[in-house]
């Protein structure tokens, strides 16, 4: 359970890290309006919160098995797949995003470079906070 929250820690300093870098080719978490909440706005730093959250279960529970499905087509690409799949995280997460809120932080087919870097600064300060803790 504690790996989970620090897990949960270190996607939310990835995506505010990747939210606050210039040119991140449309990332961004606007403070909107909730759907289960009318006339709510949500602050920004709660939608990062949130989309930490979702991303830290999407990681949790569906990358494991589209890992599993994938795993002959990552081991032709030599691993280069598994970034694949690491966009695709970010996708399902901005998808739920969006079913949560009016707009997700990734719009698709323009937000693939957004998704990538995403993913990029996710995976690093991912891999940091685990060397670390």
């Amino acid at each position: 359970m504690e790996k989970f929250f620090i897990r949960w820690a270190a996607n939310a300093v990835g995506l505010f890290v990747a939210a606050q870098l210039p040119g991140m080719f449309g990332l961004s978490f606007p403070e909107g309006l909730s759907e289960y909440f009318p006339g709510q706005v949500v602050p920004a730093w709660a939608v990062i919160l949130l989309a930490a959250l979702i991303l830290a279960l999407v990681n949790t529970f569906v990358r494991p098995l589209v890992s599993m499905f994938t795993c002959v087509i990552n081991f032709f690409t030599l691993g280069l797949f598994s970034i694949v799949v690491n966009i695709a995280m970010v996708f399902v997460t901005s998808w739920i995003m969006q079913s949560l809120f009016a707009a997700g932080f990734i719009t698709f087919p323009a937000g693939i470079l957004a998704a990538l870097a995403a993913a990029f600064i996710v995976g690093v300060i991912n891999s940091i906070f685990n060397r670390i803790f």
